[in-house]
């Protein structure tokens, strides 16, 4: 019974990821998603398996409305009852450089959450750097901040080769018990790039309130850009 509860949750969190996957392509491609930066990812680590993607969507060149979308999935080899699925969709409308207000939500293995979020992206040379933070009107009412930030320096004149080091992080709390946190998360890349490729040293830090820090996930990355 309890393997065709997991098959069951496993069968519709795919098919949430299948329907944003569908939502992210019907969306018409932008100047950005045109330089290929959709990127594709398997991490095999220590302890667990994962993957993930994300990307950020205009309807066209010139419009402020916009969609971003975060998948990641990851079983450790040990028990995969404790696999676990993260879908995440916003719908954002720009309102200043940089700065977008938007709406959505995410969906992991207890149900739909739903986000009002403000955003801030800017790139600087090689350095490119997204925040956001969001509310999520429940009883009690979470909060969120998330952030992207990647650097890709050159290696090599025709820039072909490149430096690769990311962090994403996010940290999840409620405003029960003076701001308990729900999950704090760092994924941490560091690399090289060539071409569409990506690829190096990853390590997962994921800490979950009340079972504290979760042993760190450790191993190798290889992403390719779509």
């Amino acid at each position: 019974m309890l393997h065709k509860t997991f098959s069951s949750r496993l069968s519709e969190r795919w098919l949430w990821s299948a329907f944003i996957c569908i939502a992210s392509l019907w969306m018409p491609t932008s100047v950005t998603a045109q330089i290929r930066d959709i990127p594709v990812e398997v991490f095999a680590g220590n302890r667990a398996f994962a993957h993930q993607m994300y990307l950020t969507k205009y309807t066209d060149s010139t419009s402020r409305f916009g969609y971003f979308g975060y998948l990641r999935y990851e079983t450790p080899y040990s028990d995969r009852l404790k696999s676990s699925f993260l879908g995440q969709s916003i719908f954002f409308y720009d309102v200043a450089k940089g700065v977008s207000l938007g709406g959505g939500g995410y969906i992991t293995g207890a149900g739909f959450m739903p986000q009002l979020a403000v955003a801030y992206g800017r790139n600087i040379g090689d350095l490119s750097l997204m925040i956001f933070g969001s509310f999520e009107p429940v009883k009690p009412p979470n909060s969120e901040i998330f952030a992207l930030v990647s650097y890709s320096p050159p290696l090599n004149k025709s820039g072909s080769w490149k430096l690769f080091a990311q962090l994403i992080g996010s940290y999840n709390f409620n405003y029960k018990n003076n701001l308990e946190y729900n999950f704090a998360n760092q994924y941490l890349r560091l690399g090289l790039s060539y071409k569409d490729w990506q690829f190096g040293l990853a390590t997962d830090l994921v800490q979950e309130n009340p079972v504290g820090l979760l042993p760190t996930n450790t191993g190798l990355f290889l992403r390719r850009l779509l």
